[in-house]
């Protein structure tokens, strides 16, 4: 019986799927490929002491990296973003400010661009996320990395049913806490009716656990942005079937 592959980009991972076999076509275009948002990549930094203003401590400690709107921009990007797997076995990931200080990066952020990763922004206050849990002993590396890529994928390539009313989505470090050490995925939604929260709680489900089978060309670093170089057909590179999906618990900002 062969043994199941997990979408990721981490080297490392032996379990990972083979994505020199996938080619299924020819190098695309070079024109630009437009995805249906400009999205931009935050970083937030662990904060060092508990602050008397949160939100202004929140707003220092994030930073806007990157932007992104087309197929092309998003590859060259995502190459030199850390896989979720890549963290585990007491990892961190670690960035310098201008004086040298080293600080510890303690989630990453993808949002919609005129939206802030902040529950304070008005397209978030009215809202809530659905929060994944994802404990490492629990969860193979592969499917880790699988997890947050179906989701990025699916999310700017406007694969998700009722994914319009997401307003971006964060992975969370949360393996160096004591008690339940995980990984947290978010995906922040603006406002909406419970009706459509659990519709799109479905949605994700089915994001996060349909395998892919069939990519669209090569994923290799120097040929990344030539890979599935339609994202607004990666529903029909599937063959529909369904692997394992986390629970996601629903969060209301408003009550915040």
């Amino acid at each position: 019986m062969a043994s199941t592959k997990y979408l990721s980009f981490n080297p490392s991972v032996a379990d990972a799927v083979n994505l020199d076999e996938c080619i299924t076509e020819e190098r695309p275009a070079d024109a630009p490929m437009p995805l249906q948002h400009r999205w931009h990549v935050w970083e937030q930094i662990q904060r060092e002491a508990a602050a008397a203003d949160r939100a202004a401590d929140y707003s220092q400690n994030t930073r806007d990296l990157a932007s992104f709107d087309t197929v092309q921009t998003f590859w060259q990007l995502w190459a030199h973003i850390p896989q979720p797997s890549e963290l585990l076995g007491h990892k961190r990931m670690i960035r310098q400010d201008s004086s040298g200080k080293s600080h510890v990066v303690d989630a990453l952020m993808i949002f919609k661009e005129g939206i802030q990763p902040m529950w304070e922004d008005p397209q978030n206050c009215v809202g809530g996320h659905l929060e994944y849990r994802i404990v490492p002993f629990q969860t193979r590396a592969g499917q880790l990395d699988e997890y947050w890529n179906n989701l990025v994928l699916g999310l700017i390539g406007g694969t998700i049913e009722h994914g319009s009313h997401v307003t971006g989505i964060r992975l969370v470090d949360k393996l160096g806490q004591g008690r339940h050490p995980c990984i947290r995925i978010e995906v922040w939604v603006g406002k909406c009716d419970r009706t459509v929260q659990e519709k799109l709680a479905k949605d994700l489900e089915k994001c996060f656990a349909t395998k892919l089978v069939r990519l669209a060309a090569a994923a290799q670093q120097q040929q990344q942005q030539q890979w599935v170089h339609n994202l607004h057909t990666l529903r029909l590179l599937t063959d529909g079937s369904i692997g394992t999906a986390p629970r996601g618990d629903w969060k209301s900002h408003s009550t915040r």
